[in-house]
Parts: C-alpha cells; structure tokens; sequence
C-alpha cells in the first residue's frame, strides 16, 4: 500500500507494515501447500527484521523530496520488506520425506499475522476517520 508522502507519514508506515504481514501470508500459504512435497523445508522472515526495514524513516517521512524509483537495486531505493529475504526455519524435526513443514507452527503464524493484519487496518481506517472529521468539520 503507498500513500504519497508526505501526505500521510503514519499512514503511509502502517501501509508498509501491511505489506510485510501479507510477505509473511504468503510464505505462509506457501508451506501449507508444500505440506506434502518431498524435502521441502519450511521458510519464513524474520517479522521484527523485516517491519524494522519496512519502517525505516524515508526522508519523504520529514517532508523533503524522495527518489522515486522503480526497481529496489537503484540508487536511493529504499528497503522494504521484500528485502528481507526468506529463511529456513531451523529446528523443525523433519520427516522421513525430507519435509519440515509442521501445520501446527503454521497455523498459529497465520492466526498471529492476522491478528496484527486486523489492528493495522482499523488503526488506518480510525485515521481516515479522524481525517473525514476534521475535514467535514465534526459534521457526519
């Protein structure tokens, strides 16, 4: 989710948020799908890695002009949660089959990811309120 800064500082840091906790979605669904797959193992990043390079201040945060760029190698890109690369997850017992992926540790990622998928969204949309109240006046 972008939001052009600097519009929007917090809004445009819970839009990254949001996008390192679907990062973690999708590793997520894709372990669940390899449940069954011969020696696959488990991967996943590292969440508090991954949200404290999503959340890096960008100097559009403080109102200065920013970069724009197009490819997260060029110069004056900043990191984002894609850039937090996937691991393995150590220290699951692994199968017979060479696979790791425990559905238990799985689900309970994919509850507590959602969890804070929730809180993120309703802080968002309490600004976008607050935001439509100052604007209307206090008038609904």
């Amino acid at each position: 989710m972008k939001v052009t800064p600097p519009a929007m500082p917090f809004i445009d840091r819970l839009g990254r948020s949001l996008d390192v906790m679907s990062r973690r979605q999708q590793l997520i669904a894709a372990n669940v799908g390899n449940a069954e797959t011969p020696h696959y193992r488990t991967v996943d990043i590292d969440f508090n890695e991954a949200l404290a390079a999503a959340l890096e201040p960008r100097r559009s945060d403080y109102g200065r002009s920013t970069l724009v760029t197009s490819d997260p190698r060029q110069i004056g890109a900043g990191r984002q949660a894609s850039s937090v690369r996937p691991r393995e997850v150590r220290g699951l017992p692994t199968r017979p089959d060479g696979n790791n992926v425990n559905i238990e540790r799985e689900m309970s990622a994919l509850a507590q990811t959602r969890g804070r998928y929730r809180v993120a969204t309703m802080l968002i949309r309490n600004r976008f309120r607050q935001i439509a109240a100052a604007l209307s006046g206090g008038r609904n």
